[in-house]
């Protein structure tokens, strides 16, 4: 017949509070026997996984990171790694799914914003142009206001010939 512990003596070979051993049975679930005042009849195989969740924690380890070994049922332990398996290819494929919306996005976005920055561009260039037009009509109005008609056309004197201004001195 197979030695079974109780609780307390479990607690004690681990180096642990009974009910830290009692917290871990239920969070990881390990099937352990119990009496008829419902308290845990631990087996030597469910002592090495308690071990192993110990032996993991003081290295550091989360409780929802631990991975333990079922020392009993050896198939549940190829089950859970392709559960693993199919929830990471499921995220993968939603990880996947929301890049390809956030590039599609972007791209929208960068589209808009060269169309709006084209818009934007042949606005300045009309604007330039009419700049260009008015600074025009103001020059022009400038040069009738400041220059009469009379003076811009102004009449050179006539030449005098050399020899004549000799003797007119």
């Amino acid at each position: 017949m197979e030695m079974v512990l109780k609780t307390k003596t479990v607690s004690e070979e681990l180096g642990v509070n009974p009910t830290t051993v009692q917290r871990w049975v239920r969070h990881f679930n390990i099937p352990c026997d119990k009496n008829e005042h419902g308290h845990y009849l631990f087996k030597q195989e469910d002592i090495e996984q308690l071990r192993e969740i110990k032996i993991q924690l003081d290295n550091g380890l989360l409780m929802s990171d631990i991975q333990i070994e079922s020392f009993s049922t050896p198939e549940k332990s190829f089950e859970l790694p392709i559960h693993f398996e199919e929830k990471f290819k499921r995220l993968n494929e939603a990880i996947e799914s929301i890049e390809k919306k956030v590039e599609e996005k972007a791209d929208a976005v960068v589209s808009y914003q060269m169309l709006q920055h084209a818009s934007e561009v042949e606005e300045l260039i009309k604007k330039m142009e009419n700049m260009e037009s008015r600074l025009q009509d103001l020059e022009v109005t400038l040069l009738k206001k400041n220059y009469p008609e009379e003076t811009l056309y102004v009449k050179e004197k006539p030449k005098k010939n050399w020899f004549v201004s000799l003797f007119t001195l």
